[in-house]
């Protein structure tokens, strides 16, 4: 049996049953096959384009090299392991929020009126009412759909976790450059359940000559989405198991296409009239990593090929020598004579039936020899042990070459020897600054090209408006070192303590539920001397709305104020004009006692007692009795 007969028969007992069953009438069939069956020639008759590599070969390459499965199970534990939460696309409890709401309200009036659906002149800026209203109106809408998208999610496998779907897609891409996944609908046309489909087993077909029209959503504002029509050559895909075709369409592709032809047909009825037994193909999502010849993906370590080729033959060459072994350990030399004619088969039968092999590890060769004929001591015979340990091989061949290509395989990752499992000559200063490289480096842009890919195209066309798909991080940092930085920070004043939970989220990797009370958005040590002194705001909400009442009022007064102010300056001015303009003022002559108590403050605080308006005085001269007489 030939080492593939082997590799396919261990992997035919191995194989887990990946078809899927679908649970309640209204989700389509799954048209993928389960992987670990037999290919036949039959892609060709299909017309499928030829991938630039044997996909199955490659399969069979990670399983028999020694470095290629530690860089891929890298990749799929630290990219794709540890789950994924939601971001809001607006968060309600951010101080700002009615800004963003305001925003959003303004870009939705804004892309209305360029489709001629809002009146030109239709205020684009919202009211604060507006604003209000909009915005319980967007909470409860963001509630829904969160609660909607994690049933989806906990839900959208049949028999794994989406985790594990991401884990075994990233095993596919990595080591085939492709990997795929089968998106099945329900009766109403939406997204229902995600298959798994193995990457080995499907091939491309040419892209369609003409362009399909195709709605597609551009997003308009942070939680609105606007459908567009658009023109784009689909492709189809082909998946073969044994004697078995099957054809998938592009994923939001509106065509009804035929399951097993590949044939598209104006609608369903259209598909069944033709064949009663055939259904409508279901939609693939194809990832790739990007090769500019193809429209395949290439795995990135193909360029090691020659490398994982030699590593291979130089586990066979060591593994071989176990069983072939042909020096011995020690040899019995008898000299003094001659070898019979019995002796030399008798010595190759020896080395071939007690000495190879590793239960004969420890045998001693004897050669015996026949003594001469003649006298004295030239004729006697003499044994000698010689050891032949330095013609023996010690340890394994092409150490330093096997090393170089691991490294070469590691290289092409661009991971460090820590992440392939090689802990030794490092420290935890060299082992953070090795895992730092890694996450900025390698990992977060694949988990940042993967997120844009849930978000663009299934999200998308899910009507996900509020939330964002996001792939968790590990926690590359140490966590009590953060954790004690946090504390200070926090205790000093520097961190509120709503900016320190959202830190230890990042350190816990979690996300910590909210906290909408005041205390959160203000130093601790506020609220500290706030409570010391016992001036704790016990209802901040009522104070602030108070606060503001209080401001608005104070702003009508001052307008007030600097109406009278500007009043007075208009009547002081006019009588400055009119006492200019008169040649002599009027003269009263008052008494000096009463003259004296107009400038001596009374008990009361009182100028005088007297309540003539300053307005009406001011064009009369006063004079006591004394400035009286002396006045010509």
């Amino acid at each position: 049996m030939s080492e593939a007969a082997v590799a396919h028969e261990v992997d035919a007992r191995m194989q887990t049953i990946l078809k899927a069953v679908v649970v309640g009438a209204r989700t389509q069939d799954p048209a993928s096959r389960p992987g670990g069956e037999e290919l036949s020639a039959a892609f060709a008759a299909t017309g499928a384009l030829e991938p630039p590599y044997d996909p199955e070969a490659l399969c069979l390459l990670m399983e028999h090299s020694n470095s290629l499965r530690q860089n891929v199970d890298a990749y799929a534990t630290n990219i794709d392991g540890f789950g994924h939460r939601f971001d809001p696309a607006v968060d309600f409890d951010a101080d700002d929020a009615d800004q963003r709401v305001a925003d959003t309200i303004y870009l939705d009036r804004l892309a209305a009126r360029d489709r001629g659906e809002l009146p030109a002149d239709t205020a684009l800026q919202p009211t604060e009412d507006e604003v209000s209203a909009r915005r319980r109106e967007l909470q409860q809408l963001a509630r829904i759909e969160r609660a909607r998208l994690e049933a989806f999610f906990d839900f959208c496998c049949f028999d794994h976790s989406f985790v594990d779907l991401r884990r075994r897609t990233r095993q596919d891409l990595e080591v085939t450059g492709n990997a795929f996944w089968e998106v099945l609908r329900d009766g109403r046309g939406d997204v229902a359940r995600l298959v798994y489909v193995p990457s080995y087993s499907v091939r491309l077909m040419p892209l369609d000559l003409d362009p399909v029209e195709f709605e597609d959503r551009v997003r308009v504002s942070p939680v609105t989405f606007e459908a567009v029509t658009a023109r784009r050559r689909l492709r189809r895909y082909v998946q073969v198991q044994g004697a078995d075709r099957i054809y998938f369409k592009s994923f939001g592709d509106p065509r009804v296409v035929s399951r097993s032809s590949g044939r598209v047909f104006d609608d369903a009825e259209a598909l069944m009239e033709a064949d009663a037994a055939d259904g409508p193909a279901t939609e693939i999502v194809h990832f790739a990593i990007h090769s500019p010849r193809s429209p395949y993906g290439v795995p990135r370590w193909v360029g090691t090929l020659l490398s994982v080729l030699g590593s291979r033959q130089m586990e066979e060459v060591n593994f071989l020598y176990f069983e072939n072994k042909s020096v011995p350990p020690l040899a019995l030399l008898v000299s003094g004579g001659r070898l019979s004619d019995a002796s030399v088969p008798r010595i190759e039968r020896f080395i071939e039936e007690n000495l190879k092999g590793k239960a004969n590890f420890h045998k001693i060769l004897i050669l015996e020899a026949e003594g001469g004929s003649g006298a004295g001591d030239t004729t006697r015979a003499k044994i000698e042990l010689r050891p032949l340990t330095d013609a023996q091989q010690h340890d394994a061949l092409f150490q330093v070459y096997d090393e170089r290509n691991i490294d070469k395989v590691g290289s092409a990752f661009r991971l460090p020897r820590l992440l392939r499992g090689e802990s030794k000559d490092f420290n935890r200063a060299t082992a953070e600054s090795a895992l730092r490289f890694a996450e900025d480096q390698v990992f977060q842009p694949e988990r940042d090209e993967f997120d844009f890919l849930m978000n663009r195209q299934l999200l998308a066309d899910m009507k996900i408006r509020f939330w964002r798909f996001r792939s968790q991080t590990p926690v590359t940092r140490d966590p009590e070192r953060m954790t004690n930085m946090v504390e200070k920070l926090v205790r000093v004043g520097v961190l509120t303590p709503e900016e320190g939970r959202v830190l230890a989220g990042d350190i816990f990797n979690r996300e910590f539920r909210k906290i909408g009370d005041d205390w959160t958005k203000r130093p601790i040590t506020l609220t500290l001397a706030g409570i010391q002194t016992q001036q704790t705001d016990i209802d901040a909400g009522s104070r602030r709305s108070a606060l503001l009442d209080s401001a608005r009022s104070m702003l009508d007064l001052r307008g007030e104020l600097d109406l009278e102010e500007q009043r007075i300056t208009e009547s002081r001015l006019a009588l400055a004009r009119r006492y200019l303009a008169d040649e002599e003022p009027e003269r009263v002559t008052v008494p000096s006692e009463e003259f004296d108590s107009w400038f001596t403050p009374p008990a009361s605080g009182l100028r005088g007692s007297h309540c003539t308006p300053s307005s009406e005085l001011d064009s009369v001269q006063f004079e006591s009795d004394a400035e009286a007489a002396d006045a010509p």
